[in-house]
């Protein structure tokens, strides 16, 4: 059976770790600002076909980086939806004599 302390332990370290996911994906956007990904806003830039590949490469890597917080965000509240079962299974667990 295990430990009220060790459930409480693993508890707070998965509530940890669902931080750091969080705190990630909310700079993952922050990765992308100010970059052109528009054809009016890389004209100064990018010309013809490079243009083309350029704009097709950032809405891409845009698109992926989206995916990337949203995976993150759904790791954190899983991550904090265990925490909370483990708390429920330490409130469970006898005290020691």
């Amino acid at each position: 059976m295990p430990v009220k302390h060790q459930l409480l332990r693993e508890a707070a370290e998965k509530e940890a770790l669902a931080s750091t996911f969080t705190r990630y994906a909310q700079t993952v956007a922050d990765a992308f600002a100010g970059i052109p990904s528009k054809p009016s806003d890389s004209e100064p830039f990018w010309k013809g076909p490079a243009s083309e590949r350029y704009l097709t490469h950032a809405v891409r890597l845009r698109r992926e980086m989206s995916d990337l917080e949203d995976s993150c965000l759904t790791t954190a509240e899983n991550l904090r939806r265990r925490a909370r079962q483990l708390r429920e299974e330490a409130a469970k667990v006898p005290d020691p004599i």
